[in-house]
């Protein structure tokens, strides 16, 4: 069984700083929970939309692992959340050491104030924590944020985009997306989906096979998650550097309990025991596979069943992501997953092994350790 570990909210806040904010005009502190409502006015504006109460509260004070930790910027006169940023405790292991882990969030600050040195001040203070180097941190970053840790002199932890695959279900949807006429796509995604769907059959029969009536291993889908998953993913996850074992809890939040997205998980079961498992998102016509923990024996009929569940739903295709050690792109790219060039950067770094911690070739990870809202 993996551990839930002990929210350390308390003991995050009480610790002492050795700084304060240089300008008399701000003052940046830790945020209490009263806060929150606060802080989520400030990322509205900052970003210009109006997120869900509901997806703010799952991720901030929801989360198996512990509340938020964010760091404001507050105006002295005015008392107003400037900027913001958040870190979300995280499950993150190196080998099978347990480590604090954070995912990285919410950067934000209010238009009015962009661009005028605010970054700089908060994270001076934030640097003074005591656990501001002990703690092992994952983000996914944009183009800004690229920027603003560069200029800070941490562009080392920006270790590059994360390479991505799809499996092509139904061309023309595709075809279309990506600019070419209707008159054309329907076609050209005609001949192109009938060449995909041959590779997939023949490369996914074995799998079909095992799961057939009178195969030895049967797919189903999991209302919750239950400890019993932890040994599967102990068994197919592990990994000899950085990575994040999800366990029941993390899985059944993270995805069964999201509040506005859908999420789909199945289990391939034999002799009564889960032995693998994966999660799909199905947002509109697309799917994002989540999840996927199997031992190699068992991949090709997980993806069998799975890919099956995204025909069913009507998405023409599912995408991928993960740094390039991920255990089973050999075997996704059998079943017919191409290669895309994605937009998702990976920033990660773990202070007391920076060296190490800074190659993406030392972390795996999934979709799910990103795609947060």
């Amino acid at each position: 069984m993996i551990e839930t570990p002990t929210d350390l909210f308390d003991e995050w806040h009480s610790l002492p700083l050795s700084k304060q904010s240089r300008d008399d005009r701000f003052v940046v502190r830790r945020a209490h929970v009263a806060d929150y409502e606060a802080i989520y006015d400030c990322v509205d504006e900052a970003f210009g939309r109006k997120r869900p109460r509901a997806l703010f509260n799952w991720l901030y004070r929801e989360n198996p692992f512990g509340l938020a930790r964010a760091w404001i910027l507050e105006e002295v006169a005015t008392s107003r959340i400037l900027k913001t940023g958040v870190y979300y405790p995280w499950p993150i292991w190196r080998d099978d050491k347990a480590l604090q882990g954070s995912l990285s969030g919410d950067a934000a600050t209010v238009p009015d104030w962009q661009r005028k040195g605010l970054s700089a001040i908060r994270r001076e203070v934030r640097r003074s924590h005591p656990w501001s180097r002990q703690i092992a941190s994952i983000a996914g970053p944009n183009e800004s944020s690229n920027t603003v840790t560069t200029k800070a002199g941490e562009g080392s932890s920006i270790l590059g985009l994360l390479p991505g695959g799809v499996a092509v279900l139904r061309a023309a949807p595709l075809a279309k997306r990506v600019g070419l006429p209707s008159l054309v796509a329907k076609p050209v995604g005609a001949l192109a989906s009938l060449f995909l769907d041959t590779w997939q059959r023949a490369a996914l029969s074995s799998g079909k096979r095992a799961l057939g009536t009178n195969g030895t291993l049967r797919f189903e889908p999991i209302g919750r998650f239950d400890s019993t998953f932890d040994r599967v993913t102990l068994e197919t996850m592990r990994f000899p550097w950085y990575w994040s074992p999800h366990n029941a809890d993390f899985l059944n939040w993270r995805y069964l309990d999201h509040p506005i997205e859908s999420y789909v998980a199945f289990a391939l079961i034999r002799n009564d025991r889960p032995i693998a498992y994966s999660v799909i998102r199905v947002a509109r016509d697309e799917a994002t596979l989540a999840e996927f923990a199997s031992a190699p024996e068992y991949a090709t009929a997980l993806m069998a069943g799975t890919l099956a569940q995204v025909r069913s739903a009507g998405c023409p295709y599912v995408t991928f992501f993960a740094p390039p050690t991920w255990r089973h792109w050999r075997a996704f790219k059998r079943v017919g997953f191409l290669p895309y060039q994605t937009n998702n950067y990976l920033d990660a770094v773990y202070y007391p092994e920076k060296e190490e911690s800074e190659q993406m070739n030392h972390w795996q990870l999934t979709p799910g350790d990103r795609d947060y809202h």
